[in-house]
């Protein structure tokens, strides 16, 4: 069967660098997998002599064609107008070639520069040396015949230029639009990761749409795909705001033509039309459909597109074909563990919703073979820096075969015969509303509890339901979710999607946004893993406790940085700190320092390995108002090996002290293994010997096999277990810690 879909010629290599003796051409840039489709625009605007590299096309035309690139052209990044080639072969013979130009004729010393490099394979190192050395030329030849030089500014130069320096070659362009032209002048306000209009426009010429069939983006952020694609319908070309004011590119160059200019423009306001064909538009975030709709306002497509605050799974399309184009959340939008979820579930959308249309999803690559419909093809395309895959299917409607029915009966007759073997488990839907019902039931308790409290971080459903074995915890309008392995049937998609749907229904119930649900999963600890890095993201914010505040990070590791089962006991803390030294081992993001210094501690000391967690226990810290380091100190080292030194050196013992080790911990910083069971004795008899008479320890323990040692210790404490004193009250689990007091006895 024919595709529905335009043939993708294979991508051009880049093009050699022509000899100095070549005269330079007019140069256009794009993005990668563009090339083909950029040609075919500057043919049609008159351009001949093409030559087609990656990213980039030179070619001849008029200077119209040149204006007509620029504010016709939807696929092109810049429209590049040469001023010159030159052979040079150090950074003085580039100086004395870009001097050689008459810069009067192109600045005003109250006019701006901004000077772009690319190098290659050349006697110059770094770009911005490049920009450097062209800039001195062009700012002193403007001094020379004015007496005063203009000024570099990056963003809306009154010239633009851009130096391609490759071997012994320098050829120097001025920048025709003075800007990207993927910057339409449409897009209002700010969302997060949003698709270049360039892009967009590439999507839309590789699946083949045309004007006046539907189009649907059933995800569309802020809208940039369905917006590109209506203003095509309505022949508004890409680069007509810009001119309307007159202030970029070509329109300040000195030697402009003003009344060709004015013929193109008359040209381009006639073309405007009633678009043909529907466009809809749906996200579930009511925040960027605003945005869309703004910028389709400023557009002057607003009237033309349908947008829809929706879930993509609700959006049913109207007409019987069309064409989907879509760019779902994934990378900086949404990790990758919910985005595969994602990338399946739409599948099953557009198998079982949308049969009769074509569809392109633009998706990464580790995750385009996720949507789980076989495609027509895939196109390679880059959007930003992520490499993805154009996926492009056609969803044909349903064929019901006799015989499937026949055969599915005689299989349900045999199961009636032969009994089930295994019990079936409940649907998703009844999972989905049970967990819906504890969440609302847990939320109306401990909402009015916590406010009551001054909390903004606590538990709020700790495996409940058994069938779903996760551990929600809200810190402020953020659930960080995490997911106990336990056995199941399913497969891993379709345990992704499992997940993603609660995770879904849990922000609905709560009213939160669906991207601020945070899931990780957690599998048996192994020794030295507790504190490994998970993501980059850094969703980092400060949640109140008590009158405190706190910086979490819901992303980037499986803890937070602030234990909640702990917040009694940082209470036990601050309530006996008062005019005491503090010393917090294992200090972790300092929340006890920081517990102790509010209720008076004289000073506290924070040990830990980690650098990274010293530095948030420091704005932790800062954060309360305790900035002094001399009061308040932190130190990079083993707990053991900390006290060891301390007790030999003979320095003041400590009053308070708080113990939370983790379970194991392997580090090459530790002059040995960590093990909870094995050194919890020894440890504890170095801290007496850091202690002060009838000074107090706080000990704490995750551990659930854990076996205190009692006897060992009591000739040193007086020893009190007080578990059930610190297990808050937003914890079901009651074993979820251990902890004791000691005393340290009086010598006799």
């Amino acid at each position: 069967m024919e595709s529905p879909f335009p043939e993708v010629p294979a991508a051009p290599r880049p093009l050699l660098t022509c000899a100095p003796d070549v005269p330079p051409s007019l140069t256009a840039r794009t993005l990668d997998g563009l090339e083909w489709l950029l040609a075919r625009e500057l043919v049609s605007l008159g351009a001949t002599d093409l030559r087609i590299g990656r990213r980039t096309i030179e070619f001849s035309g008029s200077t119209e064609t040149l204006y007509r690139a620029v504010l016709e052209s939807r696929v092109a990044i810049r429209i590049l107008e040469p001023l010159g080639r030159f052979a040079v072969s150090s950074p003085e013979t580039l100086y004395t070639s870009i001097s050689s130009v008459d810069w009067a004729k192109h600045l005003r010393p109250n006019q701006t520069l901004r000077v772009d490099a690319r190098v290659h394979d050349t006697f110059i190192d770094h770009s911005l040396y490049a920009s450097q050395v062209v800039k001195d030329a062009v700012v002193d030849g403007v001094r020379a015949v004015h007496g005063r030089r203009p000024n570099v500014q990056l963003h809306g130069a009154s010239l633009r230029l851009s130096l391609h320096l490759s071997g012994e070659t320098a050829t120097l362009f001025r920048d025709a639009a003075g800007q990207s032209l993927h910057q339409r002048g449409w897009r209002q306000g700010r969302v997060e990761a949003p698709l270049s209009e360039v892009l967009a426009a590439g999507v839309l010429g590789i699946t083949g749409w045309q004007v006046g069939e539907s189009l649907l983006d059933p995800m569309c952020g802020s809208g940039t795909l369905v917006i590109e694609a209506a203003t095509q319908a309505a022949g508004l070309a890409p680069g007509l705001l810009r001119a309307r004011k007159r202030n970029q590119g070509f329109f300040r160059f000195h030697d402009f033509d003003r009344e060709l200019v004015k013929r193109i423009l008359i040209d381009l306001e006639g073309r405007a039309r009633t678009p043909s064909g529907s466009f809809y538009a749906s996200d579930l975030d009511p925040a960027v459909i605003q945005v869309a709709e703004q910028s389709a306002a400023l557009a002057g497509v607003a009237d033309h597109v349908k947008f829809s605050c929706n879930h993509f799974e609700a959006v049913v399309p109207k007409e019987e074909s069309g064409l989907i184009v879509t760019n779902p959340p994934y990378g900086e939008r949404l990790a990758q563990l919910r985005a595969g979820a994602v990338f399946r579930r739409l599948g099953d959308w557009l198998k079982n919703s949308c049969p009769g249309w074509r569809a392109g999803v633009l998706a990464p690559v580790e995750l385009s073979k996720l949507i789980g419909l076989k495609p027509d093809r895939r196109v390679v395309l880059l959007n930003g820096p992520i490499e993805c895959r154009l996926i492009e299917l056609v969803i044909r409607k349903k064929e019901v075969s006799t015989e499937i029915v026949e055969e599915e009966t005689a299989t349900n007759s045999d199961a009636e015969r032969f009994g089930a073997t295994k019990r079936a488990t409940r649907s998703v839907s009844d999972q989905i509303g049970d967990f819906r019902r504890r969440l609302a039931k847990r939320t109306r308790h401990l909402g009015r509890w916590a406010r009551r409290q001054g909390i903004e971080a606590y538990r709020l459903y700790d495996r409940d339901i058994p069938e779903i074995p996760l551990v929600i915890d809200r810190y402020g309008d953020w659930l960080h979710t995490a997911e106990y392995e336990r056995p199941h049937e399913r497969t891993a998609i379709e345990h992704d999607v499992w997940l993603d749907r609660l995770m879904e229904a849990a922000a609905d119930e709560l009213g939160l946004a669906t991207d601020s649900v945070f899931l990780k999963v957690r599998r048996r600890q192994r020794a030295g893993g507790q504190y490994e890095k998970l993501d980059n993201r850094s969703a980092t914010f400060l949640v109140g406790e008590h009158g405190l505040k706190f910086e979490v990070n819901l992303s980037d590791y499986l803890d937070t940085g602030l234990f909640l089962d702990h917040r009694q006991t940082r209470s036990m803390v601050r309530e006996d700190a008062q005019d005491r030294s503090f010393l917090n081992l294992f200090g972790y993001t300092g929340s006890f320092s920081v517990a102790a210094a509010a209720g008076g501690a004289e000073s506290t000391t924070t040990v830990d390995l980690s650098n990274t967690y010293l530095e948030w226990a420091r704005r932790n810290l800062s954060a309360n108002g305790f900035s002094d380091r001399r009061q308040h100190a932190l130190v990079r080292d083993d707990a053991r090996a900390f006290l060891e030194h301390r007790s030999r050196r003979g320095e003041r013992p400590f009053d308070l002290v708080f113990v939370d080790p983790p379970t194991f911990s392997r580090s090459a910083r530790q002059q040995q293994d960590w093990d909870v069971q094995r050194d919890h004795v020894e440890l504890l008899q170095a801290v007496a010997r850091n202690l002060t008479a009838r000074g107090v320890v706080y000990f704490s323990t995750n551990y659930r096999r854990f076996k205190f040692d009692e006897n060992l210790l009591a000739n040193i404490y007086d020893i009190r277990e007080i578990s059930r004193r610190t297990v808050p009250e937003d914890f079901r689990n009651t074993r979820i810690h251990r902890s004791w007091k000691f005393v340290k006895r009086t010598e006799s």
